[in-house]
């Protein structure tokens, strides 16, 4: 066998679904996707820390690479606790960098097999992971601008694209930068975006999506997007979800992930609401960990809007309650935005009690919600 095959034998046998390999050269069609977009939009990217078009440039960043393999893992071979479903996107629930679980053993195990074959392997975050994979060969693009399976995973998109820089001068593998949608689906996935971060195909706008408002946005989130970002806490399957070409993978009948079922109730919305710092360091944080430890308040904030999202008025105590005794401003004003949300003669009345109280922020949120209530 040649290097090549050595190398993808043992990432199939490893676990993972495909390998692919491509060169060095500069990541161009990501550079002028990004060089075309408004700076605004992908600021957050482009930081003097953390930089994904200096990453972009593959070989000019690391001057010793010679070509690099793209690894695809599947976040979604078993079900997901149907009580997490539409509150963590799937991936992050799956996520266990920080935990150090088998998944990421798999990698430790496939960077130590290159190491014995005498290859240097380099991980790089800053690198843009989907069009590596894209330039490998191992997936095409969908309208979502997600990475769908292009030999393996019936084709879907439930997947983790993972990069890494080699000094081994291997062949590059056919390319499939282009779009694999079916001709008949007409835009299912940029009709369903509930905030319009889907513009166009291939298109998206970060800063209005659900995931990136759900985990990067400071302070309170936008007016605009409240109702339209539902019981998403962290993330957002949306556009995936009624995507046509995931619907094979998601009708299969899949195996209970066991160890997920038990760690589900500590993500319930009330559980999110009223936790205290030691639940979200020790059960939250290690698994959904794009949030500060520091940050407890945004993960309440987000509980207090998916509950006045959900529609039951049985919350509305707990959202007075948070609206009373919540030491963080961003809290309280959502629970006053929730509790206009799910409106009657208790929220209303829980809003007049606090309607001379807290600072400028909250009297604005309760003054809307008395409005609405």
């Amino acid at each position: 066998m040649t290097l090549k095959e050595i190398i993808r034998e043992k990432a199939l046998e490893l676990g993972f679904e495909d390998a692919g390999f491509t060169g060095v050269e500069p990541l161009d069609y990501y550079i002028r996707e990004i060089d075309s977009r408004p700076r605004e939009m992908y600021s957050w990217v482009q930081t003097e820390k953390f930089n994904t078009r200096r990453g972009a440039g593959v070989g000019q960043k690391h001057e010793w690479a010679r070509s690099m393999v793209v690894l695809i893992r599947n976040y979604h071979r078993r079900a997901f606790p149907p009580q997490m479903l539409g509150i963590i996107g799937r991936c992050y629930q799956v996520d266990e960098r920080r935990e150090h679980g088998a998944e990421h053993e798999k990698l430790v195990d496939f960077i130590r097999f290159l190491k014995n074959q005498d290859i240097r392997a380099w991980f790089d975050e800053e690198l843009p992971a989907r069009m590596s994979a894209a330039r490998a060969g191992v997936v095409n693009y969908g309208k979502n601008c997600f990475a769908y399976a292009r030999n393996s995973m019936l084709k879907a998109s439930w997947l983790e694209s993972i990069p890494l820089v080699l000094d081994a001068d291997l062949a590059p593998d056919d390319p499939g930068i282009e779009l694999g949608c079916p001709a008949w689906c007409k835009n299912a996935c940029i009709a369903a975006c509930p905030t319009g971060a889907l513009y166009s195909p291939k298109k998206m706008n970060p800063l209005r999506c659900i995931a990136f408002n759900s985990y990067y946005n400071t302070g309170i989130t936008p007016l605009e997007f409240r109702e339209p970002m539902g019981t998403w806490v962290y993330g957002c399957d949306r556009c995936q979800e009624v995507c046509p070409r995931n619907q094979p993978w998601m009708c299969q009948d899949l195996p209970e992930n066991g160890s997920l079922m038990q760690r589900a109730p500590d993500f319930a919305l009330e559980t999110l609401l009223t936790m205290d710092d030691h639940h979200y360091v020790n059960k939250v944080w290690p698994l959904t960990f794009y949030i500060s430890r520091k940050l407890v308040a945004k993960w309440q904030m987000n509980a207090a809007r998916a509950l006045g999202n959900r529609g039951d008025p049985e919350k509305v105590p707990l959202l007075i309650q948070s609206l009373n005794e919540s030491p963080h401003e961003i809290v309280r004003g959502m629970s006053a935005w929730s509790l206009g949300q799910l409106g009657g003669s208790r929220a209303r009345a829980g809003l007049e009690a606090c309607r001379s109280s807290g600072n400028n922020l909250v009297q604005e949120e309760i003054e809307q919600a008395l409005q609405r209530s």
